[in-house]
């Protein structure tokens, strides 16, 4: 037994700096590398990643290995899965519940093989599976990859040591080789995942400036653009000077020019030119060509109301200023509840909806206590938040991160803090599943050459690039081409 491979394998399932996905995505490379090159010396047909549809119910289920014609002493079709659990109980839930869906399905297998890792296996589990399983099952520990490794091991130190490289090299190619169309066949399966949770009361939505996007609710830019309108009309009226519409433009572009177009230095700028009247200012410009209600807005509502006997939506994060939701969650009859400091307690019967970077609803005399708020506007609320760990927003974010299966919905997923949060959310998952699912817009480039074909290839690399990125985070990505999608896409869910 190589004591080196075994000690690189396991310096992997130990490290603590890398979540249960990228944990998963390593070990992955490293068994998917050594379990072709062996079975392939064998002259036998070994697919990565298969792809098998059910003959009873048109459903599809994917293998990390699959071998038709089997290997060594495995006869006829054989399968080989990898899980990463140490827990006993954990791991029994998740072997048994993926036996029953190969057999449900009537997938025609002989053999599963579950690859586990772990140094030592509890041969009564072995014995549990098996004894309410129709098809073999074998489990496999790390001494047993091992002799698969130790049958070529320059081909295993050469994968270890460029593990990254060998990684992106492969979604690349696997970009490359997508079909156009394959994100409508996973946003499917997504859209079917999400109504699962839903409808076990799972799911929490985070909502972003999109959202408020078709009621016409001020854009950031708009919101800085006519912040700079007031701040310089301000000035120059102190100071008996008067500025002509057409000068307006001008000036506001040199000032945005020279804070460098960073919002964050912006926003400081301004903030410290207006004093005690900025939220009033952002307010009144924030609601200015608001409308009530929109599309989305409504969709959004629709799928909050609860089933009868279920909850609907667990709870709302919103990274907007603006009340839009709860105005159209109220015309729906709904308890709402609007968070937006520390302390505050959601009852039962209550969705509460929690703005984390601050809360200017239209009316504020509806609300108390606005003035704890942290309004998430400028470089020091931004470091206030991103900086402390236990700042109640951060810790809300965390606990439905962690706890409930979550849906973005207008947000780019750029913003550091979020990214941060999901990081940590993966660090603590206990599983490499993907729990949650932003919606994001195709890039969608047309040549007016004859580069088309070499367009859509790039589109479908970045695609497949963009959602492995992501699913280090635990998010999968539901592509879309048209924002006017999203309502219908919301409908499914329910």
């Amino acid at each position: 037994m190589d004591i080196k491979i075994k000690k690189l394998i396991l310096d992997i399932m130990y490290d603590d700096k890398l979540n249960s996905r990228n944990r998963y995505t390593f070990v992955e490379k490293l068994v998917n590398t050594m379990m072709k090159d062996y079975i392939s010396k064998q002259e036998k047909p070994v697919y990565i990643n298969y792809l098998d549809k059910s003959k009873t119910n048109n459903s599809i289920i994917e293998y990390d290995l699959y071998a038709p014609n089997g290997f060594d002493d495995y006869i006829e079709k054989t399968v080989i899965e990898i899980s990463l659990f140490h827990s006993s109980p954990m791991l029994r839930h998740t072997l048994r519940h993926k036996i029953e869906r190969f057999e449900n399905n009537n997938y025609e297998l002989k053999n599963i093989i579950i690859l586990t890792m772990n140094e030592r296996l509890n041969s009564e589990l072995l014995a549990d599976l098996n004894e309410h399983a129709r098809l073999n099952v074998y489990l496999w520990d790390i001494d047993k990859f091992l002799y698969i490794c130790e049958s070529n091991k320059e081909l295993f130190f050469d994968t270890y040591n460029n593990l990254y490289k060998y990684i992106v090299r492969d979604t690349i190619t696997k970009g490359i080789e997508r079909k156009p169309k394959a994100y409508v066949k996973k946003r499917d399966q997504y859209l079917k995942d999400l109504k699962k949770e839903y409808h076990s009361d799972n799911l929490t939505l985070f909502l972003g400036a999109g959202v408020s996007h078709d009621a016409k609710i001020a854009t950031w830019e708009n919101l800085i653009s006519g912040l700079f309108v007031a701040l310089v009309k301000k000035s120059l009226k102190t100071n008996g000077i008067q500025l002509a519409d057409d000068s307006e433009k001008e000036v506001i572009k040199e000032v945005m020019t020279q804070n460098g177009y960073s919002p964050l230095l912006q926003t400081r700028f301004l903030r410290q030119g207006f004093e005690e009247d900025f939220e009033d200012l952002v307010r009144d410009i924030l609601y200015k060509d608001a409308i009530k209600t929109s599309k989305l807005l409504t969709e959004l509502g629709q799928l909050c109301v609860s089933l009868r006997g279920k909850s609907g939506i667990k709870a709302i994060i919103n990274y907007n200023f603006d009340d839009l939701i709860e105005k159209n969650l109220e015309l729906l009859r709904m308890k709402v509840h609007s968070i937006y400091s520390e302390g505050e307690k959601v009852e039962n019967e209550e969705l509460g909806v929690y703005h984390v970077h601050g809360f200017l609803p239209e009316n504020k005399g509806t609300y108390e206590n606005l003035s704890k708020s942290l309004l998430v506007f400028s470089e020091e609320g931004y470091h206030k938040l991103s900086l402390d760990p236990y700042n109640w927003a951060n810790m809300v974010q965390l606990e439905f991160l962690t706890k409930s299966s979550c849906l973005f919905i207008g947000l780019s997923m750029t913003d550091p803090n979020l990214r941060r949060l999901l990081d940590i959310a993966a660090q603590k998952a206990n599983n490499d599943s993907c729990n949650h699912y932003a919606f994001m817009k195709r890039i969608k480039l047309n040549a007016d050459t004859n580069n088309q074909k070499e367009l859509d290839s790039f589109e479908q690399v970045n695609e497949e690039l963009q959602e492995s990125f992501f699913r280090e985070l635990g998010v999968n990505i539901i592509w879309f081409d048209d924002f006017n999608e999203i309502p219908e896409l919301i409908k499914e869910i329910k």
